[in-house]
């Protein structure tokens, strides 16, 4: 495992698994590694090859419950996790050594297996969230953004990070009629914060941009800047699931909102067409053509609290029913989940690829939704999924 600057260089400084006071280190043991990371999980989640050629595992033993804290260094970077072993699994005699997989959660998580609490809160939910978070844990926590009105509730006997899921999924942005995310990054700093906040950052210039079928070399001499921005492979995931668009109130959708204190009711409509602002999508034009879907998916809802607003009908800009890509990178330390990246891909046609022509259809920005770090041999890639909710041409 190399270290330094290079393209795509890890090294394994320091691996340890813990228990009380007791620790063994299997820092040369470590064979492959993969961390994942995305919006839709609250914690990363961590799986590590281990070549055992000193019975650790029997000896030490290993067991589910125990510390495990590994140190690595990216291009340079240094990134520490501390993280809980839930299971020891692919276990398999080789000749002389033992081969074992250690899964792995974040300590957060991990505690939010057996831990539960109920209490009642008021106020802002992003306020709210902040309070159980640093109750529960002293992890790190990068944007924590602020969130309109506020409100009574009451956690019945959720884990910490139940709790924290279900306020992000009803927290909505003082700027905009969005929801929130609560998740953990790769670096294992966490989030609370709609996924869209990634446009003020990084929409009008995303930091970085990845091609598909780039020449990577100049006379024969790599391109190492060329080389990190080149996708080794692409797969695309489903796209314009029209059925599951109208069928769950994605582009158009009423809901009839009964508010018990006073006995009125209020309607509030949603148009994907009618609403579609360029500035609050990452590219300029809708992802479908504008057609007559009526009034949509119906939606009723009944409170003395709460009052609905847009944001109860807007879903997401990252969802099913998106275009989704996977792409496999070399990897980058400065590249994680929530962050906005251009992706170029080429023209399918022989004749347009020669001609540098893009696929307008595929090309434009991405939101990176997930991510899975994996490390072998002398190298680390990422694996990144990618959705984006609009096109760089109008259909």
């Amino acid at each position: 495992m190399a270290s330094g600057k290079q393209t795509g260089a890890y090294e394994v400084k320091s691996a340890k698994i813990i228990r009380g006071g007791e620790a063994v280190d299997i820092t040369m043991m470590v064979s492959e590694m993969n961390i994942f990371s995305s919006i839709i999980d609250r914690t990363i989640m961590g799986e590590f090859l281990i070549t055992d050629g000193r019975n650790v595992i029997s000896g030490f033993p290993v067991q589910g419950g125990d510390l495990f804290k590994v140190q690595i260094d990216i291009m340079g970077q240094m990134r520490d996790y501390t993280m809980r072993i839930t299971k020891v699994k692919g276990l398999a005699d080789i000749e002389t050594s033992r081969m074992y997989i250690l899964e792995t959660i974040s300590e957060f998580a991990f505690q939010g297996l057996h831990q539960k609490f109920s209490q009642s809160f008021t106020g802002p939910f992003n306020e709210i969230a902040l309070k159980i978070f640093e109750k529960y844990t002293d992890e790190k926590f990068g944007y924590w953004e602020a969130s309109k009105g506020s409100s009574t509730v009451i956690i019945p006997n959720w884990s910490p990070t139940r709790a924290l899921g279900w306020l992000a999924a009803n927290a909505v942005s003082t700027t905009d009629d969005i929801r929130f995310r609560f998740f953990q990054d790769s670096k294992g700093i966490y989030h609370f914060m709609p996924i869209e906040k990634a446009l003020d950052f990084y929409k009008d210039n995303p930091p970085f941009t990845y091609k598909y079928r780039a020449n990577n070399s100049t006379d024969g001499i790599p391109n190492v800047e060329a080389d990190l921005s080149a996708i080794s492979d692409l797969k695309f995931g489903h796209a314009y699931d029209m059925s599951k668009s109208l069928r769950e109130g994605y582009l158009v959708a009423r809901e009839y909102d009964v508010n018990l204190r006073d006995k009125t009711q209020s309607v509030i409509n949603w148009n994907y067409h009618k609403e579609f602002d360029k500035a609050k999508y990452l590219n300029p034009f809708p992802q479908y053509y504008n057609q007559d879907f009526g009034m949509g998916r119906i939606y009723f809802s009944a409170s003395a609290q709460y009052q609905s607003d847009l944001s109860g009908l807007k879903k997401t800009s990252v969802t099913g029913y998106n275009q989704l890509v996977q792409i496999t990178v070399k990897g980058n330390p400065e590249v994680d989940i929530g962050q906005v990246i251009q992706l170029d891909i080429p023209n399918p046609d022989p004749a347009g690829s020669r001609k540098g022509e893009k696929d307008n259809m595929w090309t434009g920005k991405y939101y990176v939704t997930a991510k899975r770090d994996f490390y072998a041999g002398d190298e680390v890639k990422m694996v990144m999924d990618c959705a984006k909710e609009s096109l760089k041409e109008e259909v």
